[in-house]
């Protein structure tokens, strides 16, 4: 007779099968999600203190993914197609974003005064063409301003500092590809051009992170500049699959649950007061974030139920739907309630249930269309 535990075994055999036919690690889907959850309750609860170091973990996240599919597309041909690998970004993230920005816009025009909802308007222009983190640099935004003030779409600085990446990154890449071609060089080769082009810009990006960070810190927030270093943290590791594929099974748990371990301490150690974040303290979720994307390069490591759960994995699947409006829910629900139980169990409400319709609604065709 099949009991309960081999059903679940057996369900559990067929998921990781499934996840590792679409090219998806379940581990880095908790590893989103913890990502995620981090940054909600930072925004909604100032808990944990450094809860924003979440949005350290989404850039090495996008760099190792974004990266290694660049380089599995570019393995079947001497270049890669650029053009569309940029439309199926474009499916991937705009219209998401787009219908957040609309409704976030009409939603300021009904609660917020005419000066401030035309504000709104401005900053939702800029952000739809991904240039909000510099737009908010350059108002001189407050990185950690409460919701009383802030715009609600403060938090696309983000997702504009990504995109902007990703606007030049593939280009590297196929700049890299095109010199091996010419030079008839191997895939090895080629990948170690890509990793060194990668390692030049971590260091430069760093390096002026740091200095930025020292001298202007709300300025080094925003920067671009100031950031790419993480992003290409993960390009490296994605550049580095082959090497990180050795190493052996029994390392791995404990590679990913002391990457959780250095993500723990980044929440409890760092805080919006901290000085010298982004740099040098950033350095600390983003190597969290480095070993648990290592630990899985050559197979999901084993004992780690905390990434791996069901639950995890699909807030990982919500977690960019849920990034982009919970802020905007925290922000215009400031404006018309005061902070108790009502105004918070209002913002949980809101956004779970705008992230799950914007998700199977929006995000998940556009998802499949790119493919």
């Amino acid at each position: 007779m099949t009991t309960a535990l081999d059903r679940y075994r057996i369900s559990s055999r067929r998921r990781d099968r499934k996840a590792e036919s679409a090219n998806i690690r379940l581990d880095l889907q908790g590893l989103r999600a913890a990502a995620i959850l981090v940054v909600f309750t930072h925004h909604l609860w100032g808990q944990p203190n450094g809860g924003f170091v979440g949005i350290d973990i989404f850039l090495v996240l996008s760099g190792y993914l974004v990266t290694a599919a660049l380089l599995r597309g570019g393995k079947h041909s001497k270049t890669m197609a650029v053009g569309h690998f940029f439309w199926g970004r474009v499916l991937r993230i705009l219209p998401a974003a787009i219908v957040v920005l609309l409704l976030t816009y009409v939603a300021a025009l009904l609660v917020f005064p005419q000066s401030r909802a035309e504000q709104v308007g401005v900053d939702a222009l800029l952000a739809a063409v991904f240039a909000a983190n510099w737009h908010f640099a350059f108002l001189g935004a407050a990185p950690f301003a409460s919701p009383i003030s802030a715009s609600p779409l403060q938090h696309f600085w983000a997702l504009s500092v990504g995109e902007q990446f990703w606007l030049v990154w593939p280009v590297l890449i196929l700049a890299a590809a095109m010199i091996a071609a010419a030079l008839a060089w191997s895939q090895a080769r080629r990948t170690a051009l890509v990793a060194a082009t990668a390692g030049v810009l971590v260091v430069a990006s760093l390096a002026w992170s740091l200095y930025s960070t020292a001298s202007t810190p709300d300025w080094a927030y925003f920067n671009t500049f100031a950031r790419v270093w993480e992003l290409g943290v993960g390009a490296l590791l994605a550049t580095a699959a082959g090497l990180l594929a050795r190493t052996p099974a029994s390392v791995n748990p404990l590679l990913s649950w002391a990457g959780v371990a250095a993500i723990g301490a980044s929440v409890v150690l760092i805080g919006e007061t901290t000085v010298g974040y982004p740099a040098p303290w950033a350095l600390l979720p983003v190597a969290g974030a480095a070993l648990v994307i290592a630990a899985g390069v050559g197979g999901e490591p084993q004992f780690q139920p905390l990434l791996r759960n069901r639950v995890s994995t699909y807030l990982g699947d919500i977690a960019f739907a849920l990034f982009l409006v919970h802020w905007p829910v925290i922000v215009l629900l400031s404006a018309v309630m005061h902070s108790n139980i009502y105004f918070y169990a209002s913002a949980l409400c809101l956004s779970f249930g705008l992230a799950l319709l914007l998700h199977h609604l929006v995000e998940k065709p556009m998802r499949h269309a790119s493919r």
